[in-house]
């Protein structure tokens, strides 16, 4: 179990060998494409200054070119977090803390409260921070002042991008990245839109089934069923170079519900920019938040139109009236599965359909695919509701006892009797220890006298200091195991009762909640034959604990593999 054995590090610890995460930053965003922050570069520096280091070796390079360091939700950041949690790793060296984060906040709780948890020893080599051989650099105050002057970088770059793309979406220039279904980006200008000859056609059959009356699901059906692939399709096709005949190659992305919505009210087609409809929440938190509809940024006329000003309206008031009679059917159905139930064969979503049958009310839930992509791509995955709520429940209530069984076997193994007991048996032993060291470093005193005042000769002295001091180092070294320890077992305990803890205030539950399910479950998967597949949150920490508790002895796993608790 992670944790356990771990030696913490200090500056006089001896380290057979630093096991090193070599950590690289570039954002395309805020300026950082000079030579010296390109990727190469701060991998040169990196190398170079473990060249001249002892006992350093390169276990792996953690790369995110073109992510900003305002966020840590970043690939090669998280896999690195992964080596650590994994033990791969126990040192992490990176050109300067720039390239870690750009929030001082964020970057604070890692290098002083998650790194010392894992014993990561953390190196910037520009800002002279080594938390191994210069511990106070952690501290010292030129942290902090640099990570805020990293985070003032960023805000200030940040706004002066938002100021960029105002100005130019007010003046009629398109400014997101990609182009819409439909058109491409002029060659001569990337901010101008011009009709798209291979998707303009499909365009138009869009607009015109909605005239007809139909909704997103029969369009988006008919475009699936007749095998016209969607730009995305297309380009994973180009990419890999797969034939572009539908019928020659397996079709991966689809035409969606979502996708024809947006399509059907957008002005785009009627030759109109609306832009800046959403924004992020700050230059720390990049979650995406709507802008109020007076606000966007408006521009008529900039480029061709694909619909008619005159049929665009009418479909808009089509889709107003679909709208009312849905909302008069009732309210929209309500899944506490939401962001969880998945297909097992297409991954996507899973719907609930319920349906009143004189006095019976059916509630089902199908494959989002089967019901509003195509038939033909997914079988149904059916599965009454009633059947699904009473399986997960189970099935939470049982892992939940698992844990709490686990839980209860973990402190009995460090606490046999009760943990005041332990702790008063810790400090009894330390000081007993103390006390011995204590005892043998006045015994050598006296013995520095007896030679001094002749009572004893020089090689009997140097004899007897010897014999002393090896038994002042047997004894120190008990005390350093006897707390090594006892302060590993605190560390594993509080480690797992941070996840523990989500289960054991669910260990009376009689009912399934929303929240219950967002706290416990990862994803659950609905196979074809309507069996159900349940992945818990803390899996890795669970199976960690059980293997360690196998080991220990505190648990068997039978062959069926279900647990005994000895």
């Amino acid at each position: 179990m992670a944790g356990r054995g771990k030696k913490k590090l200090s500056k006089n610890s001896t380290v057979a060998n630093w096991l090193v995460g070599i950590y690289t930053r570039r954002s395309f965003d805020d300026n950082e494409d000079k030579e010296s922050n390109t990727i190469t570069n701060q991998k040169e520096m990196i190398n170079s200054f473990i060249s001249k280091e002892n006992n350093m070796t390169i276990v792996d390079y953690y790369v995110d070119d073109g992510y900003t360091g305002t966020t840590f939700d970043r690939p090669g950041f998280q896999e690195m977090m992964k080596d650590i949690s994994d033990g791969r790793i126990n040192t992490i060296i990176v050109k300067d803390l720039s390239r870690l984060g750009r929030n001082s906040l964020e970057v604070g709780k890692y290098i002083e409260e998650i790194f010392p948890i894992y014993n990561i020893r953390i190196i910037a080599i520009n800002d002279n921070v080594d938390s191994f051989k210069r511990p106070e650099s952690i501290n010292d105050l030129m942290v902090p002042i640099k990570n805020l002057i990293n985070e003032s970088y960023a805000r200030d770059i940040s706004k002066k991008v938002s100021s960029a793309y105002y100005t130019m979406a007010s003046n009629g220039k398109y400014v997101a990245g990609t182009s819409p279904y439909g058109y491409t980006f002029d060659e001569n200008d990337k901010h101008h839109l011009v009709v798209d000859p291979d998707e303009v056609e499909i365009v138009r059959l869009i607009f015109n089934m909605a005239l007809k009356g139909d909704g997103r699901v029969k369009i988006t059906k008919y475009l699936n069923d007749h095998n016209i692939l969607c730009r995305k399709e297309i380009q994973r096709r180009k990419k890999y170079k797969l034939s572009l005949n539908p019928l020659e190659e397996t079709i991966k992305y689809k035409w969606s519900t979502s996708t024809i919505g947006r399509m059907l009210i957008s002005e785009i087609y009627i030759g109109n920019l609306t832009q800046l409809k959403t924004k992020r929440e700050s230059f720390k938190n990049h979650k995406v938040i709507n802008v109020a509809k007076e606000d966007w940024v408006r521009f008529e006329k900039t480029h061709e139109p694909i619909i008619t000003k005159v049929d665009f309206d009418k479909i808009q008031g089509l889709i107003k009236v679909n709208a009312k009679r849905l909302s008069n059917t009732g309210e929209r159905t309500y899944s506490i599965y939401n962001g969880v139930l998945k297909c097992a064969d297409c991954g996507r979503a899973m719907y609930k359909q319920e349906d009143k049958r004189g006095n019976r009310q059916l509630s089902n839930y199908f494959c989002n695919t089967y019901l509003y992509i195509s038939k033909t791509s997914c079988s149904s995955h059916k599965i009454k509701t009633e059947d699904l709520n009473d399986i997960v429940l189970e099935s939470i209530q049982l892992q939940v006892k698992l844990v709490i069984e686990l839980d209860r076997s973990l402190k009995r193994l460090f606490f046999k009797n009760n943990r005041e007991t332990v702790e008063s048996e810790y400090k009894n032993n330390t000081r007993i220890a103390e006390i011995k060291i204590n005892n043998l470093k006045n015994k050598k005193l006296q013995l520095y006298e007896d030679w001094k005042f002749n009572n004893i000769d020089k090689d009997e002295f140097i004899n007897q200091s010897k014999l002393i001091e090896e038994e002042i180092k047997l004894v120190e070294e008990k005390l350093e195991l006897i707390t090594k320890t006892y302060r590993d077992n605190l560390k594993m305990i509080k480690r797992n009762d941070y996840w523990i803890n989500h289960y054991k205030r669910n260990k009376k539950i009689k009912k399934l909640t929303r929240e219950v399910i967002k706290e416990l479950i990862d994803v659950i998967y609905i196979t074809a034959d309507g069996n159900v597949d349940i992945h818990f949150k803390y899996s890795n920490e669970y199976k960690e604990l059980v293997s360690y508790l196998e080991n220990e002895g505190a648990v068997k796993k039978c062959q069926n593999g279900e647990l005994v608790f000895t």
